[in-house]
C-alpha cells in the first residue's frame, strides 16, 4: 500500500528563500559577456519564469536575431551557471524566510511525498539551497532543466515519482507551493492545488483572481497551513 497519500511540489525563490542580487548580476554577467551590453534585471523579468524563458526573453529585448536566440540560451545559462557557483556562497544579501525550515519539517513528519518545483535549472536550484541546507527535505525535483514550459513540470513530476519511487497521484491529490500567480496558473491548469506564500501585497488581486485553495503571508505562524494541509489529509 502506498505510504505518502498527497505530492507536495515546492517553488524556491520567493517562496522558501530570497536569493538575493547574485543571481541577477551573475545572469546580468553572462549576457553581457556574450552581447557587449548591459541588461538589468527586475523582478517581473524572473518571478515565475523558467530560466530557459528569462534567457530567451532577455534576449529578445536586446533585440537578437530570433534566427540566433535559441542557439544562445544554452551557452548564456551555462555560463550564468558557472558564475552563479562563484558568486552566490559568498553573497550576504541571501535570505531564507522564517519559519521556511519549521514548515518543511512538519512535511517530512507526514505522509507526503516531497519534491522541488522550479524554474531554476537543477544546478542552479542546488547553488541556491545549499548554504541553507534545504536539500535533505526534497527526495526529487523538477527544473527548468527538465522543462522550459512551466505548466509541463507537474507532469514530468508525477512521471518521475512513478519511476523513481513506484508511487502514483491523481492530480487534485498534488499540491504546488509558490509565490506567483505563475505557479497558481500552472497548478490549476494540471488539475492541482494551489497554496501561495504572498510576498509581494502588489501581487495580491492578480493571484486571488486565479482562486488558490489557500493564501498565506509567510510560514510563520505555521498555523494555517499546518491547519489546511492536516485537514486535506483528512479527505
Amino acid at each position: 500500500m502506498q505510504k505518502n497519500r498527497i505530492l507536495v511540489l515546492v517553488d524556491i525563490d520567493g517562496t522558501l528563500i530570497s536569493p538575493g542580487m547574485a543571481p541577477r548580476q551573475s545572469l546580468s554577467q553572462a549576457i553581457q559577456e556574450d552581447s557587449g551590453e548591459v541588461l538589468d534585471f527586475e523582478v517581473e523579468h524572473f518571478a515565475g519564469l523558467t530560466d530557459p524563458v528569462i534567457v530567451e526573453n532577455a534576449l529578445t529585448r536586446l533585440a537578437y536575431d530570433p534566427n540566433r536566440i535559441n542557439g544562445k540560451v544554452g551557452k548564456i545559462i551555462e555560463r550564468y551557471l558557472e558564475l552563479l557557483v562563484e558568486n552566490y556562497p559568498i553573497s550576504s544579501d541571501k535570505v531564507l524566510f522564517p519559519g521556511a525550515v519549521s514548515f518543511l519539517e512538519f512535511l517530512k513528519s507526514n505522509p507526503f511525498r516531497v519534491g522541488i518545483i522550479t524554474g531554476n535549472m537543477e544546478r542552479g536550484a542546488r547553488i541556491k539551497l545549499s548554504p541553507f541546507g534545504l536539500l535533505e527535505y526534497f527526495s526529487f525535483g523538477v527544473f527548468g532543466s527538465d522543462d522550459a514550459d512551466r505548466n509541463e513540470l507537474p507532469l514530468i513530476a508525477l512521471k518521475k515519482v512513478s519511476e523513481k519511487f513506484s508511487e502514483r497521484f491523481e492530480p487534485e491529490n498534488v499540491v504546488i507551493i509558490g509565490d506567483t500567480v505563475h505557479d497558481v496558473l500552472c497548478a490549476h491548469r494540471n488539475g492541482m492545488k494551489s497554496v501561495v506564500i504572498l510576498r509581494r501585497e502588489e501581487w495580491c488581486k492578480k493571484i486571488e483572481s486565479e482562486k488558490p485553495e489557500l493564501i498565506v503571508r509567510g510560514f510563520d505562524p505555521l498555523a494555517p497551513l499546518h491547519n489546511w494541509f492536516i485537514k486535506f489529509l483528512e479527505i
